[in-house]
């Protein structure tokens, strides 16, 4: 009788369940007869993200997947740089957020990673948060606030309420959207503590990264100058699959391959760890490679190859030395022998060797072209330091560079720089040194929460690697361009991030008790 009054209950869920999502949906369709399309279209936008709110609330699996499908998702439309795609990517995650902390609140779900554990991290970020948020107001004392609206209000005859920040507005859209990386970071890392929630995003990134690099080769091969819909204005002869800047996608495509290459390491030690002899290991691990693991070897060739199909250097270079961190991080961890890590290393020195010496013809003519000695990029360095020297400590306010570079610029810099293609020096600029070295602190500590995994833990070691090889990656590439400030790179890096974080602790240790 309990379990027929259990089931019964079940249906009635669901029933009420099936009503209110069926209602959403509905009660927008007068409103077009109404007041038109467009306010109608938001309405559906608001009752998907109120289904979306309930249905994660009742289950947890959904809002994962959410979560990973979401991720995914944000290289199509152009890799989320415009306004109404990260604008949606931030919606989307904030109902997930709340979809969990009301989970939490009700007692149904133990928060997995507790806050004695990441406090550092969340100390640090949310310093940096909320000092981007002090920019934007002006509140501050006058003393705080750049000379330039004093200026503005003398050319204009009036008093204008001045801040710190010298767009206050693209200020706190930065920090919207950092808030945005924070909260798939932390979901990231509440459902992954689970090595099999892990891997399933490990996977999700590297299928994710053989669609978008498919589709790239595919556009290239065809001649058609285009990403989607819309007609190439930048990088006409390079690989930049649903990207503009061919940079942005060598980064997502050296992730995507990182996350491919931690799969085939555990596909390979899943071989050697099934028979005694060297030569019946090697013959397992061809056949997983070449039987159920196929689509790993494919997806680690056509990403390699469409990387170095997007003729970017710096990307180029920065997944090399993810490579290294890789093996680095594999002997650090003793997570291989040395044999075993030694035939790992060459096998990815000649592998991208055969792929550069195939197709590589045309990045190898820009590396060969390469040359500091008249690169623009330095006297753009060189002159952002001069306006970082303005304003060490209070910064110019988030998102400003393009504003405030504009003051500083010479005659001979002929280019557009909307970015300082230096993400460490931008982040100076904008936030001051002592904001900027805390939002740097925060991805120092996870850093080391991975490198302390990987010399406590016995299991699941490959993550830890991936998240490393990852970061050392995105910590490369920062150096030269700009790609952590598109978003669709930032969200998958993050996702990458929580799940290897999520991996640093024991599943058998104690849960926190905050």
């Amino acid at each position: 009788m309990d379990s027929q009054a259990g089931t019964a209950m079940s249906l009635d869920r669901g029933k009420i369940l099936f009503t209110v999502v069926l209602l959403v949906l509905l009660i927008p369709v007068p409103i077009v007869f109404v007041f038109g399309w467009g306010i109608a279209l938001l309405s559906w936008v608001a009752a998907g993200l109120l289904v979306l709110f309930v249905v994660s609330i009742k289950s947890p699996a959904i809002a994962f997947w959410a979560l990973v499908g979401l991720v995914i998702l944000t290289p199509l439309p152009l890799g989320s740089v415009h306004l109404w795609s990260w604008g949606v990517m931030a919606c989307v995650v904030g109902i997930l957020l709340a979809a969990w902390s009301c989970r939490v609140l009700l007692g149904w779900e133990k928060p997995d990673v507790r806050m004695k554990s990441t406090w550092p991290l969340l100390l640090l970020f949310g310093a940096a948060i909320l000092w981007v948020i002090i920019q934007s107001f002006s509140m501050t004392p006058p003393g705080w606030h750049h000379p330039l609206w004093i200026s503005a209000g003398e050319a204009l005859d009036m008093t204008l309420a001045s801040h710190i920040s010298l767009n206050p507005h693209e200020s706190l859209s930065v920090a919207c959207r950092l808030l945005t990386y924070a909260g798939i970071f932390w979901l990231s890392l509440q459902y992954c503590r689970r090595s099999n929630r892990a891997r399933q995003v490990i996977y999700a990134v590297t299928y994710s990264g053989l669609a978008y690099a498919v589709y790239g080769l595919l556009v290239q091969f065809s001649g058609s100058q285009t990403i989607l819909w819309f007609s190439k204005f930048a990088y006409l002869d390079d690989l930049t699959s649903s990207f503009v800047n061919r940079n942005s996608f060598a980064t997502y495509a050296g992730l995507a391959l990182m996350c491919t290459t931690g799969l085939i390491l555990i596909a390979m030690t899943s071989a050697l760890g099934q028979t005694a002899s060297s030569r019946e290991r090697l013959r397992q691990f061809i056949e997983n490679m070449t039987g159920r693991e196929w689509s790993l070897l494919l997806a680690w060739i056509v990403i390699i190859a469409a990387l170095i199909m997007s003729h970017s250097r710096a990307g180029f270079a920065s997944t090399l030395l993810g490579l290294a961190t890789f093996v680095a991080a594999l002997w650090f961890s003793r997570a291989l022998s040395a044999r075993y890590i030694l035939v790992f290393g060459g096998f990815c020195v000649i592998a991208v060797s055969l792929f550069f010496a195939v197709g590589g013809g045309e990045l190898d003519q820009r590396i060969a072209e390469a040359t500091w000695v008249d690169e623009p990029r330095l006297r753009v360095y060189d002159l952002t330091l001069s306006a970082i020297d303005a304003a060490p400590i209070l910064g110019t306010g988030a998102g400003t560079f393009e504003e405030v570079f504009r003051f500083y610029r010479t005659t001979d810099i002929t280019d557009v720089y909307m970015k300082a293609h230096n993400t460490y020096l931008e982040n100076i600029l904008e936030l001051g040194f002592p904001a900027a070295l805390a939002l740097f602190g925060a991805l120092v500590w996870a850093v080391i929460l991975i490198c302390v995994g990987l010399r406590r833990r016995q299991r699941d070691l490959f993550y830890l690697c991936i998240g490393l090889a990852s970061t050392a990656l995105v910590a490369a590439h920062s150096a030269v361009d700009f790609s952590l400030q598109i978003p669709a790179v930032t969200a998958t890096y993050c996702l990458i991030m929580g799940a290897a974080c999520a991996q640093c602790w024991s599943s058998r240790k104690i849960k926190d008790p905050w």
